[in-house]
């Protein structure tokens, strides 16, 4: 009589679960750190400087250098990726060669006038110190706010982001007033030739009724203008500011 051999099936996956675990952690320092440095290839991390990698018990130390604060945290992030990583230790630094503090100024406005999602009822103000790049001004998003933070970050030499971007809050009452403000100003003859413009150089501001223009214009009577349209364009709680630059004082027409 043939016997069988029955095996209880907890124990048959339990099996299963230890080859599983074995397997799992047969993985060796050298197949994990490459695995890390493929996730820092495909981050496009090398184009922008060199970062190294050891690993030991679950901790990925990076170190080396790269040319933005944004490549730093990309190669954070592509780090944390692999399945064996628990911990990233970051001591990369950041260091642009030949880099000043005014290109990197140059740099972040450029790149402001790239994005798809900043618009007259914005207002975003750069200053560079060195390799600290501070950002204040207004946005009508919260995501806004997000956003340029993350991409002014990857300007090259940018080693520090202070972004002090402040998000207007939502309301309705303040959408319409803005929509006045701007139908008000730049269907006026007198703005044709900004209104033509992607993205206009005056800045409608609004908050919780609060209107303030800034940006700037040709000449003072430009100023003025604008300043009175926005009065006159609907009800504002309060006095326009009109804090318009002036880009030819003497110029008035």
């Amino acid at each position: 009589m043939r016997k069988t051999w029955l095996v209880p099936v907890p124990m048959v996956l339990a099996l299963v679960g230890e080859t599983s675990f074995a397997a799992q952690h047969n993985v060796s320092t050298a197949e994990i750190v490459a695995e890390i440095q493929d996730h820092l290839y495909h981050a496009h991390i090398f184009k922008h400087g060199q970062v190294q990698v050891s690993y030991q018990d679950g901790v990925a130390t990076l170190t080396g250098t790269v040319d933005s604060l944004g490549v730093k945290l990309d190669a954070e992030h592509a780090a944390r990726k692999v399945e064996d990583v628990n911990q990233v230790v970051d001591h990369i630094t950041v260091h642009a060669e030949d880099v000043t503090p005014r290109q990197i100024a140059e740099q972040a406005r450029k790149e402001i006038v790239t994005y798809p999602f900043y618009t007259i009822f914005d207002n975003i103000i750069l200053e560079a110190q060195g390799d600290k790049l501070i950002v204040s001004g207004q946005v009508s998003q919260p995501y806004k706010k997000e956003d340029i933070g993350r991409f002014l970050a990857h300007v090259k030499g940018v080693a520090e982001l202070e972004n002090n971007l402040e998000v207007l809050p939502t309301s309705t009452y303040d959408d319409e007033l803005r929509i006045a403000i701007a139908r008000a100003i730049f269907n006026d003859p007198y703005f044709i030739h900004y209104a033509n413009q992607a993205v206009p150089p005056i800045h409608i501001i609004v908050k919780n009724g609060q209107v303030t223009l800034e940006g700037v214009v040709n000449n003072e009577l430009e100023k003025n203008v604008a300043g009175i349209r926005a009065s006159t364009a609907g009800l504002s709680f309060g006095p326009v500011q009109n804090n318009l630059r002036v880009e030819n004082p003497k110029s008035r027409s």
